[in-house]
């Protein structure tokens, strides 16, 4: 019988199918974000981008202030988001408030 090794490091695990496609978009979220980060307002620091779907992002918050702020400067991220490499596509932003943190 073959020992299973569980994995720690995932820098390098590439693994076939979706699941090894899911992770690799996780990385490229992962690159958006922190290049997305440094460039928000102090108001919206607590931001994060999770999903990019048929050009529209949907960016995720713990705080319902912090979308409602975000709502009224949807404008100003969309610019930002299209200033990155990655996401020059994006022409509308969705703004979601995560109940569960």
């Amino acid at each position: 019988m073959c020992q299973h090794k569980p994995t720690t490091n995932l820098t390098n695990f590439s693994p076939e199918g979706s699941l090894g496609q899911m992770i690799a978009q996780a990385k490229i979220y992962n690159k958006i974000n922190a290049q997305l980060h440094p460039q928000l307002p102090g108001a919206l620091k607590d931001l994060e981008l999770c999903l990019i779907k048929d050009n529209v992002a949907t960016l995720i918050t713990s705080n319902s202030a912090v979308a409602f702020r975000a709502k009224q400067q949807l404008n100003e991220i969309i610019t930002l988001l299209q200033g990155i490499s990655l996401c020059q596509q994006i022409d509308r932003i969705e703004i979601k408030v995560n109940t569960d943190k």
